[in-house]
């Protein structure tokens, strides 16, 4: 451990820490700034920004033994707070910039690192700032963004007012389709609103801490799973595996069409038998803290069969490959073709063409950057 003495949002702040430890770690775990969000942990997504000395820095990825004693932070609380927004803050909300809101104190600390380097950016200068620092969004696609940081510098420039840019009921008292703020985006707009790691932080004395055990291969059999190195990890309350499922260790519902090969019933809450896809959960450590959990889950062990993987469709759809869940095909629904009228009278006079081909696509749609969180309780 070593002392870190830091100004964050004007003030001192003298620190234990570890140096190993990311700056994300120390705002958020010690300091309780929950603006900074740890959304990749990569430093990809943007969403943990701050400004350290007059820079814009991706905390996620920049360890404490790197931030210079005695370096100025300022998080989104030190640039606006629910009482005194700041014209960026206000622009995000007139301009319906925080929709899930989880990238918005990124994006709004990065907006202001830009206006404080250039007061009139053009909105390519917008645009460019936001791919430069790798600021990433899954919801808005990015116009509302830019509108906000525009009129936000309009009127830090006094060529705008704030009643200027504020929302205004439309005179038809219609709300859809309008920019009503949301009822939240206060709270977004300013980094109180709590996301399920941010609530995480704040849990009672005696919360246990889970991580998952996950496969780090695409298909296998599974031969054994040995928890007893994770077990004896420091701060390791239990390690859980399918053993410890009580009743069927399996999910349904999402395969449950008459057009469809299979049961419905071939995912199980933690592999038992198979593994299906990288990722897959095999165990759950309980641990006293979250360093603790994942640092257990490293450890568990496993006896596996490596069989052939498909990491695509055409490979798994192949007259070769091997069943994936036993039992089940691997083209398991086969989708309906409806056909309308005869199309010919219309077209008679046209050239006839025929374009054929064979598509695929990944079942991904957007982005996502909160991690997943979930929480269980005893009642």
């Amino acid at each position: 451990m070593i002392s870190k003495t830091l100004i964050v949002n004007g003030m001192t702040k003298t620190l234990l820490v570890n140096p190993e430890d990311s700056l994300a770690d120390v705002l958020r775990g010690q300091l309780l700034l929950t603006s900074v969000k740890v959304g990749c942990g990569t430093g990809q997504c943007g969403a943990c920004n701050v400004i350290l000395d007059g820079k814009l820095v991706r905390t996620c990825t920049l360890k404490m033994k790197r931030v210079e004693d005695g370096a100025a932070v300022t998080t989104l609380e030190g640039i606006g707070t629910p009482e005194h927004m700041h014209p960026l803050q206000l622009s995000w909300m007139f301009h319906g910039g925080a929709q899930c809101g989880f990238c918005t104190p990124g994006f709004i600390v990065s907006a202001k690192c830009l206006l404080d380097n250039n007061p009139a950016p053009t909105r390519n200068d917008v645009r460019d700032w936001f791919q430069s620092h790798r600021n990433a969004c899954r919801c808005t696609g990015y116009k509302p963004l830019v509108d906000a940081v525009m009129d936000a510098a309009a009127v830090m420039r006094g060529e705008k007012s704030v009643k200027d840019i504020e929302y205004k009921e439309p005179v038809d008292g219609r709300t859809w389709g309008s920019r009503r703020p949301r009822p939240n985006a206060v709270a977004k707009v300013t980094g109180t609103h709590d996301f399920g790691a941010d609530t995480a932080l704040k849990m009672p004395p005696n919360t246990l801490h889970l991580a998952l055990a996950q496969a780090k291969v695409s298909h296998a059999n599974i031969k054994g799973i040995d928890t007893s190195e994770a077990e004896a990890m420091p701060g390791v309350y239990r390690v859980l595996t399918h053993k410890d499922v009580k009743g069927k260790n399996r999910i349904t519902g999402l395969i449950t069409f008459p057009t469809n090969k299979g049961d419905g019933w071939d995912r199980p809450i933690l592999n038992d038998t198979k593994i299906f896809q990288y990722g897959d959960a095999l165990a759950i450590v309980c641990a006293d803290s979250e360093a603790h959990a994942r640092a257990a889950a490293d450890k568990v062990k496993f006896d596996l069969e490596l069989l052939p993987e498909y990491l695509n469709a055409p490979d798994a759809m192949a007259p070769d490959a091997i069943e994936i869940h036993p039992g089940t095909p691997n083209t398991y629904f086969e989708q309906k073709e409806v056909k309308g009228q005869e199309t010919a009278p219309f077209f008679a006079d046209a050239n006839n063409v025929v374009a054929e081909g064979s598509y695929y696509t990944q079942r991904q749609p957007h982005l996502p950057i909160e991690p997943d969180v979930g929480y269980g309780y005893m009642n």
